[in-house]
This record gives structure tokens, C-alpha cells and sequence, in this order.
């Protein structure tokens, strides 16, 4: 699994190729358009190689006349651009996106940053390598504060959610496990997986998963799963912890990351003290205090 990081990392020598590719083109049209511009530069470069060789051979004379010649030309250049209205960087290499200077992140007013819109191929393909491909949909901006009527309670639901992502506490309560708890048709899903996108818009790495499905996920994937920066398991119910090894995969994964204070949302439409009951005990004691999210409130 790669990290939205790594995949714009990887992007980089293809952006370096499209620079220089598009100042080539530019030097092209302008010499197009100005060929005595061409023909001096093309003298400047002459008079650089003989400069060089006469420095090989020491000969203060030889460059010393080159300097000159160098000058001159360089004087008749600018005054070509000038009446040409040409701009002095046109052969120099520029960044393709005016927003992050190709580095693929932007900063916000707060400091924060976030993936520029420039390297949306590279979000989208994180998204779908991260759990996400089937919620192509689904982004934070489309969530609804107001779409059953209490916006005070989704308001509060979505950013509880955002601050365990970030790693924000203000309850006392430090434990890196969260479970979301509301009922059936509630958008829980559409928020979990919109959470997590935003955590990987933010540079992080992010997950999102299926409970019952955690034990059809590679090796390599369930290692990486331990260390990411965020993770969300979906659909989680006390019965699915006791089938398929789903209990003792999640149990591995959650110590892990407990240890290392990595943030963990369980989203369920059961009742957390219901889940602590009946799930697998290995689970149980983790979830007992675990931090919970839910219309009801804590």
C-alpha cells in the first residue's frame, strides 16, 4: 500500500520531464518568432566553448577576449529582448502548477498543509489503494450537517470524527481507539470513509476497511495497517469478531497500534456497551475504553 506522499514522490520525474519539456518548446517558438535572438545565443554559447578551452590551455589573453566578445553580446541580447518585448526567463525551467511549485502540497491560511489539486490523479489513485474504490462519491463537502433534521448533532458527530483523526483530545480520555455508534441509514459510512479521504488529503496515511473482510486482506496489507497514520474498520458487530479470524486479526492490529497511539475508529450501529458484552473478550477490553462517537453524545 502506498501513501499518498510516496505517490507524489514517484510523480516527480514525470513533472521534471514536463518542465523541461515545456521550456524546450518555449525556447522554440521564441527563437521562432525572433531569430536573431536564436543567432546571438547561438554566438554567446560559441564564444563559452572557446573561453573554456582557453582556460584549459592558460591563456589569460585568449580569455580575456572572450570576456569581452561575451559582454558585448550579452548587451546586444537584452537590447533584442527588450525591443521584442521578450521575456528574460522564456529558456528558463518553471514550475507546471503556480500553487504548490510542483511539489504536490499547498499551504492554507492555518499552516496546514494539503494535497494541491494539481496531483488529483495521484489522490484518486491513494483513495482506491487505500480501501476507498468503491466510494469514489463520497467527499466531505457533500456531507450534510442537515440531512436528518438535527444539524447540531451531525455537526458535533462530524467533528468529533475529524479531531480523532487529527489526533486532537479534549475529554481526558487518551485512548486511540473510538467507536462511532448510530443507528442503520444514519450516513455513517459516508462520513467514515469522507474522514478518511480527508486524512489522506491531508498527507496522511489512511485506511478504510470492512470488518469481516480484514482477514482477506494480504499480509503485506495487514502489517501496514498496524502503522498507518489513520484507520477505519467499518460495519464492526460483536458476531463478526467471532468468524473467519476476523477477532485475532483485529486484535493484533489494535495492539499494535494502540502501543503506538495511532487512532482507530470502530463504526457500528450497535451500542458500545452491547459490543463490549458480546464480542470477542480480546476485543472487549479494548473497546471498554474505547472513546465513543454518537448522536446520544458520551
Amino acid at each position: 500500500m502506498k501513501t499518498i506522499k510516496e505517490l507524489i514522490s514517484e510523480g516527480l520525474t514525470e513533472v521534471s520531464a514536463a518542465r523541461e519539456i515545456l521550456r524546450d518548446e518555449n525556447i522554440k517558438r521564441v527563437y521562432r518568432e525572433c531569430p536573431e535572438l536564436k543567432e546571438i545565443d547561438d554566438q554567446i554559447l560559441s564564444v563559452r566553448n572557446n573561453r573554456f578551452i582557453a582556460v584549459i590551455d592558460k591563456d589569460e589573453r585568449l580569455i580575456r577576449r572572450f570576456d569581452i566578445a561575451e559582454e558585448e553580446l550579452q548587451a546586444k541580447r537584452d537590447r533584442i529582448m527588450q525591443i521584442n518585448k521578450i521575456d528574460p526567463g522564456f529558456d528558463m525551467i518553471r514550475s507546471i502548477c503556480d500553487k504548490c511549485n510542483d511539489t504536490g502540497f499547498t499551504k492554507g491560511s492555518d499552516g496546514t498543509l494539503k494535497v494541491c489539486s494539481c496531483r488529483k490523479r495521484e489522490l484518486e489513485m491513494c483513495y482506491e489503494m487505500s480501501g476507498m474504490a468503491d466510494y469514489s462519491s463520497y467527499k466531505m463537502k457533500n456531507y450534510r450537517d442537515d440531512y436528518l433534521g438535527d444539524a447540531q448533532k451531525r455537526k458535533r458527530i462530524r467533528n468529533e470524527f475529524l479531531k480523532i483523526m487529527l489526533g486532537i483530545s479534549e475529554d481526558g480520555n487518551d485512548s486511540s481507539v473510538c467507536v462511532y455508534s448510530a443507528p442503520p441509514q444514519t450516513g455513517k459510512t459516508f462520513l467514515a470513509v469522507s474522514v478518511c479521504k480527508t486524512a489522506i488529503n491531508l498527507g496522511k496515511s489512511a485506511y478504510y476497511a470492512k470488518c469481516e473482510d480484514l482477514p482477506l486482506l494480504g499480509t503485506d496489507t495487514l502489517e501496514d495497517l498496524k502503522r498507518i497514520d489513520f484507520l477505519v474498520i467499518d460495519d464492526f458487530a460483536d458476531e463478526v469478531t467471532l468468524f473467519k479470524n476476523v477477532g485475532s486479526v483485529l486484535n493484533s492490529i489494535l495492539e499494535t497500534r494502540t502501543a503506538s497511539k495511532l487512532p482507530t475508529v470502530l463504526v457500528t450501529p450497535f451500542p458500545k456497551n452491547e459490543l463490549v458484552s458480546k464480542c470477542d473478550m480480546r476485543i472487549s477490553a479494548k473497546l471498554a475504553s474505547a472513546k465513543l462517537i454518537s448522536p446520544e453524545g458520551r
